[in-house]
């Protein structure tokens, strides 16, 4: 990937993961709510909506798995969701828990 164009071969694009592509992925996703949720009427202040958020990641989410003929499979789309529900029960827990984003104003009862 080069910075003129933040993209990706076909060869790469076809090979099995890629983890470079997806840190790339990761991090543009991060930017463009970041610039969504900066605050138009109070200079550098970010508003975070996560409820917003975490549907539309959710809406893209399905629509993404749509596009995908693996989950023509019935088990496919079982297992691929089952084990999905699972990660977000175990990851949020232990984010909340360990207080990984109490600094950005995530603290239990508490608004930033």
């Amino acid at each position: 990937m080069n910075a003129e164009f933040p993209g990706t071969t076909y060869a790469r694009a076809t090979r099995e993961n890629d983890e470079e592509f997806k840190r790339a992925l990761i991090s543009e996703i991060i930017a463009a709510i970041a610039k969504v949720s900066i605050c138009s009427d109070e200079p550098k202040i970010m508003a975070i909506r996560t409820g917003e958020t975490v549907e539309a990641l959710l809406s893209r989410l399905i629509s993404f798995a749509a596009m995908s003929p693996h989950f023509d499979v019935p088990s496919h789309l079982r297992e691929f969701a089952e084990n999905a529900a699972k990660r977000i029960r175990r990851d949020v827990a232990r984010a909340r828990a360990e207080g990984t984003f109490d600094s950005l104003g995530a603290a239990k009862g508490g608004r930033a």
